[in-house]
């Protein structure tokens, strides 16, 4: 099957992009730092939602999830953010999941040799 692939240096430049932008707004409103990752999101996706490559587009997607938990709660000395809590922000702003913008069946075009 052919496919592509994220090279892990520029996957690794992509994750470390989404934590520091989100370490530097991670005192502004939530609505505001859920549209800027999904803006950030969206372009990843746009830019490297090839077929064969969904498996990067989860572990940036993962990330996202996981390490926007850990900056809600370090906006706080006194408490953090629960599961739940999160649970409960992801379904008021929901984060973007992934997706191809180049499926399978039109993989050939792009194809290079």
């Amino acid at each position: 099957m052919v496919g592509r692939k994220t090279e892990k240096k520029r996957l690794k430049q992509s994750i470390g992009n989404v934590q520091e932008t989100m370490r530097r707004m991670q005192h502004e409103a939530v609505e505001m730092q859920a549209a800027k990752i999904n803006q950030i999101l969206q372009g990843h996706y746009a830019y490297y939602g090839m077929a064969g490559n969904m498996r990067c587009l989860n572990k940036v997607y993962a990330v996202a999830v996981t390490y926007w938990r850990k900056v809600l709660s370090r906006r706080s000395q006194k408490s953090y953010v629960t599961w739940e809590e999160y649970r409960h922000i992801r379904t008021l702003f929901p984060l973007k999941r992934p997706k191809f913008f180049i499926p399978y069946n039109r993989l050939k075009t792009y194809a290079m040799l």
